[in-house]
């Protein structure tokens, strides 16, 4: 017994936990670079284009930019949160993502908020929760676009996995809709279903499900929903874009539906809980341009570093110097650590 509980507070560890996430990410990583020579690799970023680079990399600041304005939206309901507060605490938790594992910057986020304007904290959690359903239906909107004009991507697709697609957004929606305009019935369609759950448990996953709902509050006034709809479209545009140009500066020449099918693949690629989603990006990246585009590897996997080096470092840079001018207090740490 006594190795059991060991063991378990061994796996619960924070120390056991990020050794665990940089051991995976240096794993994916080695096998990403694996099958294709560094010299090869180095000759393609090398020959990238200036231009196209420069433009995915004002278009990877601008998406943060909209992140905090479409935050601040969401967070309407709560209070009126003005847009610099909001654009630090998102600079400065995906910079935290960077570096820490199982994105610990999407909790420390909203705890500088939280601190930073006096907000309740369980409000604030709930509204990344929210962006990230936001994210999802987003994203699933562009891809199936791809699906049907993306070249190769409309044969990877037949027409059940098309119309899965389509069930699948147009139930994300429903039940969205259902959760803003019937609450009361949704909370008890929540406790009905947490009865499978043992009686202890059941607390904490009823106070985790009503927080969720939470995030949906922006969505009960038409001008809200336009905005944070709106934006979340023009935001994840803005996002594939960015990966289309970095496809461009190394010359792979597709069409922009194309880059709906990468950028998908590095959104499922950045779910692997690893420091900035090293390894699990460059391995889906690497994978969706080669298997379904047909582009030799040694330009996929160039641009699959590039690509995340766009994503990723610039708003590193700006939230560690935010971080420098202005440090995240102690209340903001301890507030993280909490869930």
């Amino acid at each position: 017994m006594t190795a059991i509980t060991s063991a378990r507070g061994l796996l619960k560890s924070r120390a056991f936990q990020a050794a665990a996430s940089i051991a995976l990410a240096a794993a994916l990583l080695a096998y990403f670079l694996s099958h294709v020579p560094i010299a090869d690799i180095g000759q393609r970023i090398a020959a990238a284009s200036p231009r196209w680079l420069t433009g995915a990399v004002a278009l990877s600041i601008g998406t943060f930019v909209m992140r905090a304005l479409r935050w601040t939206w969401i967070l309407r309901p709560v209070a009126r949160v003005p847009f610099l507060p909001s654009m630090r605490a998102t600079s400065v938790g995906f910079a935290a993502n960077t570096v820490l594992p199982a994105r610990a910057g999407e909790v420390l986020r909203p705890a500088i908020l939280s601190r930073e304007e006096s907000l309740p904290f369980s409000a604030l959690l709930a509204s990344i929760l929210f962006e990230r359903i936001l994210d999802a239906l987003a994203q699933l909107f562009f891809l199936a676009i791809a699906l049907f004009a993306a070249p190769g991507a409309g044969a990877l697709a037949s027409g059940r996995v098309r119309i899965v697609a389509g069930a699948v957004a147009a139930a994300a929606i429903g039940v969205a809709l259902f959760a803003v305009v019937w609450r009361s019935a949704t909370e008890r369609i929540i406790d009905r279903l947490l009865r499978v759950l043992p009686e202890r448990f059941r607390p904490k996953a009823r106070g985790i499900a009503h927080t969720f709902l939470d995030g949906f509050a922006s969505l009960k006034t038409p001008r809200l929903l336009f905005l944070v709809g709106a934006g979340s479209i023009l935001m994840w545009l803005v996002i594939n874009v960015q990966i289309w140009c970095v496809m461009r500066a190394f010359g792979v020449d597709l069409p922009l539906p194309a880059a709906f099918v990468v950028t998908t693949a590095a959104v499922l690629g950045l779910a692997v809980p690893t420091p900035g989603g090293v390894g699990g990006y460059h391995a889906a990246v690497q994978f969706a341009l080669t298997s379904v585009f047909h582009v030799p590897l040694a330009t996929a996997t160039g641009v699959a570093l590039v690509a995340h080096a766009v994503s990723f470092v610039p708003i590193s840079l700006v939230g560690f110097v935010w971080l420098a001018v202005k440090p995240v207090r102690k209340g903001d740490a301890a507030a993280e650590r909490k869930p």
